[in-house]
């Protein structure tokens, strides 16, 4: 984990949960992250090779210029990246892990920009997990970022990490509380204008690592 959003959002998902496999969707309170809320977004799975928004913040709404409620996010990848993403999204559903991926989003203009996504599991009150916790938020900072459409995407890296396994952060439930302290962002959005432009994002290429292993100490800072 590279970004302080999905360092917080992690951190909030693994003191909500308090040791057991995942926590409730119903613990999952917008105002409690307010501060990440902007990039964080809920998936459904409906079956092995869907897996819908539910919700998606403003900011991530407003990177890609589209509303994200319905889609499925396997759609937004060419095939090779549909594969190995849905294989991810299945072993966060099946198996509580966590992943991250490390992706690049490129412009039909040729500017690309860097994404970091995690994918946390959320289980229903009968205990079966059928939702998955995520954020996405761009790496690089370009001013350009939600004003150029991006027309294609590819993985650079996947992870899927046994929470287990994962080094043990200092203070995650002190993280936590400070996370719904803090203020919201404020958030430029362009949904307005971009809502029916929807890119077709397929990617032309997709470089690829898989990865199924505990973070290192040095990915954890």
């Amino acid at each position: 984990m590279k970004h302080k959003t999905i360092h917080a959002l992690f951190d909030y998902w693994n003191a909500m949960r308090a040791g057991r496999p995942a926590p409730l969707r119903s613990e999952i309170q917008p105002g409690d992250i307010k501060r990440i809320l902007p990039y964080v977004f809920i998936l459904e799975r409906e079956d092995e090779k869907t897996f819908r928004f539910r919700l998606a913040g403003t900011g991530l709404c407003g990177v890609y210029g589209m509303e994200f409620r319905n889609h499925n996010l396997l759609s937004m990848w060419q095939e090779d990246c549909q594969s190995s993403l849905a294989h991810a999204l299945s072993d966060v559903t099946r198996n509580a892990s966590v992943s991250i991926v490390e992706y690049t989003a490129a412009t039909n203009d040729h500017r690309e920009a860097t994404f970091e996504m995690i994918l946390l599991p959320l289980a229903q009150d009968n205990g079966a997990i059928t939702r998955v916790l995520g954020a996405a938020v761009p790496v690089d900072e370009f001013p350009w970022i939600g004003d150029h459409l991006f027309a294609r995407q590819w993985i650079d890296r996947l992870q899927i990490l046994d929470p287990e396994r994962m080094p043990k952060r200092d203070r995650a439930a002190d993280a936590a509380r400070r996370i719904i302290r803090e203020k919201p962002p404020v958030v430029s959005a362009h949904i307005s204008s971009l809502a029916n432009r929807r890119p077709p994002l397929r990617s032309e290429r997709s470089y690829l690592r898989l990865v199924k292993a505990a973070l290192s100490s040095n990915e954890q800072s």
